[in-house]
């Protein structure tokens, strides 16, 4: 990500262009996001962790078996987007009380999208679609990310099969157990 911040403002001419677009810190700096990863484990994703934990427990999910992953992934991805993006949104309109030490008050939203209101700046940079489009094609040679047939062949079946997309965890699980029934 620091590679890609400092490409997208390459072409700047402020104090933020090329490698200063990016910022390492010390660890110490990082308390507020590292208390943010415990409470959000402890009230979100510790439920999806252990739910996981419990199909691997009682056979039903095989990590190991690459059918197993991709099934698991088909049906749960939509309902963990979702509730990933009910937890940003509860996150980015809470508020953040004043503090003593460098930190700004107030929604991280308002902060974010008006800087100017709190006595920030907005270093807003415009990047090119071709830009954006280099660094996508660039992360996708990365991370080896082809055409996925398991993909394919889970929509066929829950299209020849008449099966609904989940829209709950519960939903999900019956679904994963259905189309592993039928692709094994």
């Amino acid at each position: 990500m620091a590679a890609i911040q400092c490409y997208f403002r390459a072409d700047a001419h402020d104090q933020l262009a090329g490698e200063n677009a990016h910022q390492y810190g010390t660890s110490t700096r990082n308390q507020r996001i590292e208390n943010w990863w415990s409470h959000f484990r402890k009230m979100r994703s510790h439920w999806w962790i252990n739910f996981f934990k419990d199909m691997c427990s009682s056979g039903l999910l095989d990590v190991g078996n690459y059918l197993h992953k991709e099934c698991l992934w088909f049906c749960f991805y939509r309902i963990l987007n979702e509730d990933l993006q009910k937890t940003m949104t509860s996150w980015n309109s809470h508020h953040i009380r004043p503090s003593r030490h460098d930190c700004i008050s107030g929604s991280p939203d308002v902060l974010y999208f008006l800087p100017e209101r709190s006595g920030g700046v907005n270093n807003l940079q415009t990047v090119s679609s071709a830009k954006i489009t280099e660094m996508e094609l660039q992360q996708e040679n990365d991370e080896g990310i082809e055409d996925n047939d398991c993909q394919e062949y889970f929509h066929y079946l829950m299209e020849n099969e008449e099966i609904q997309h989940p829209t709950s965890p519960k939903e999900a699980f019956n679904v994963y157990q259905r189309l592993i029934n039928i692709a094994v």
